[in-house]
């Protein structure tokens, strides 16, 4: 058939498919994601970088973050939780089990802080962006394993020690050695959804999933940082500054941050009771058993269970 008669072959009909993209290898996918992201944060403005937009928080400003990252980990634990349910991967299984141990813990130490400032989250509320980002896109709106985690381990947990490393220098003591402890588990989360992307996101179709994901959840946390500028603002300039802490708070602001509360371990010493002394035994100048004793004396080095 020469090139002037038409093709019998209606269109759509026995020709090829168009080839799409090729998938990158994952690792570089998931560097080059990574990269692209820490770029667009470095163009934004204070406020969108950081909570607080870069400058020493008050007292009221600290606690309204403080309220927001404790709210937070709680929800993170809840979502995450959802996800098990369909997630058939035995790997992102068992980091995400880890991960929900983590951010209830994390949870708990925030929650045992507030109290040490004197905060109380009862009768506080997130901004509605927080709630369609947190609530809505992170725990409904994922697909699969590979866009919650692309979205949550990807993006939400670089930004979140990207946070971190910026409230530093920014808040007492006592608050950066919470963040300081928790910083590992967050380090932990980023590794998870890098070794998941690295073994699964095989695929140019999974890879451009992942992608779209990870960037909805940028646009997502700067509006969140914004509505926190705007909460930051009804408090007015007198509220900012806060009616200052009591003696015995400012004194727990300075100290550093003690463990949430749990069950431990701890090595028992023995003690001399107090009482009448008691006969020794003869010829061995050792003192005999107390009568009615039902229990074995405590003695170094044993193991005691015990509540914190």
């Amino acid at each position: 058939m020469s090139d002037s008669e038409p093709s019998s072959t209606p269109p759509g009909k026995g020709a090829a498919p168009e080839a799409g993209p090729p998938a990158r290898d994952p690792a570089a996918f998931y560097a080059e994601l990574v990269m692209s992201l820490d770029a667009r944060r470095a163009e934004l403005s204070a406020a969108e970088q950081s909570f607080g937009a870069n400058r020493t928080l008050a007292r009221e400003e600290l606690l309204e973050w403080l309220y927001f990252q404790c709210w937070y980990e709680l929800e993170s634990a809840k979502f995450i939780g959802s996800w098990l349910y369909s997630t058939p991967e035995p790997e992102a299984f068992a980091g995400l089990c880890r991960q929900i141990a983590d951010e209830s813990r994390h949870y708990a130490i925030i929650a045992a802080h507030i109290r040490t400032l004197g905060g109380s989250m009862e009768g506080w509320a997130p901004e509605p962006e927080w709630v369609r980002w947190i609530q809505e896109f992170y725990a409904r709106e994922g697909s699969d394993t590979l866009e919650r985690m692309g979205a949550h381990n990807i993006t939400g947990e670089i930004g979140a020690m990207n946070a971190f490393a910026g409230l530093l220098p920014r808040v007492p003591e006592s608050t950066r050695a919470v963040l300081e402890r928790i910083t590992p588990d967050e380090q932990f989360h980023v590794s998870l959804g890098r070794a998941v992307v690295h073994r699964y996101a095989v695929t140019a179709e999974a890879q451009q999933r992942i992608e779209r994901r990870a960037w909805q959840a940028f646009e997502h946390e700067q509006k969140g940082r914004l509505a926190f500028e705007r909460r930051l603002s009804r408090l007015g300039p007198g509220a900012r500054r806060g009616p200052g802490l009591s003696p015995r708070q400012r004194v727990a602001a300075r100290a550093p941050a003690r463990p949430a509360r749990g069950w431990r371990c701890r090595r028992a010493v023995e003690r001399p009771r107090a009482g009448p002394s008691t006969p020794t035994g003869a010829g061995t100048g050792q003192p005999s058993p107390a009568r009615g004793s039902g229990s074995p004396r405590r003695t170094r080095g044993s193991v005691v269970r015990e509540r914190r």
